[in-house]
């Protein structure tokens, strides 16, 4: 069968607290470059496209990798979906019926196995849509008549495990289909989530959080996420 899954990496040059974020290099190896292998990995796409505004970089990691295609966008803070419907109507990418996974670069930990199990459950499900998430179990707070009060609070919690979990999306892994509208699907259906461990949830948003994986990324992998799953 002619695979019709499309992979793409969205990799603007500028991150939102880290500039250059996903060009950064983690032991001589640029940010990115752990999302590219574990896509190509994962044997799942047909093709598999950096979004950037990089061009330079791009023809580095293109002899690198030589199967990775290139589409030049102008920086933008518009969600992925967004950029990618518009391609679709600029004839940039094919308009045909296909599925689609977007794999966010600053997630380095995400694993091939992870990106086929979510697929799995994709295809067997017949969902629409599907997205990698996180449990959190900690209390957190919004802002309501100058007071703060948290979400997932009840006086009647004795015990912290038993504090209901937030939702968060995590991991940087999505599947959906192209000719659905990815935008009016219900994000917090729980048949449309896939809880990572931790050790993949983890997302590089700050240099604080640059230098952690950094240090991690000499640790051996397999005991992290065997702990990360307890």
């Amino acid at each position: 069968m002619v695979k019709k899954i499309d992979c793409f990496i969205p990799c603007r040059r500028k991150g939102d607290f880290l500039k250059n974020l996903n060009f950064l290099e983690i032991n001589t190896i640029k940010l990115v470059e752990y999302t590219i292998q574990v896509s190509l990995k994962s044997n799942l796409f047909r093709d598999i496209y950096l979004l950037t505004d990089e061009k330079q970089i791009f023809k580095s990691l293109k002899k690198k990798y030589q199967r990775i295609k290139l589409i030049y966008i102008k920086s933008t803070q518009r969600p992925f979906y967004e950029i990618i419907e518009k391609l679709k109507k600029t004839k940039i990418i094919k308009n045909e019926e296909k599925d689609i996974c977007v794999l966010l670069p600053n997630y380095p930990f995400k694993t091939d196995l992870t990106i086929k199990k979510i697929y799995n459950i994709y295809k067997k499900e017949k969902l629409n849509f599907i997205a990698s998430a996180k449990k959190e179990y900690f209390f957190y707070y919004e802002k309501k008549n100058n007071r703060l009060k948290s979400l997932n609070y009840s006086t009647k919690i004795k015990n912290r495990k038993k504090i209901n979990p937030l939702y968060r999306l995590a991991g940087g892994i999505f599947f959906y289909n192209a000719k659905d509208k990815f935008m009016k699907l219900n994000l917090l259906d729980n048949k449309n989530i896939f809880f990572v461990n931790h050790h993949e949830a983890f997302g590089i948003y700050s240099l604080y959080d640059f230098i952690t994986v950094s240090a991690l990324m000499d640790v051996d992998q397999s005991i992290l996420i065997k702990m990360s799953n307890q």
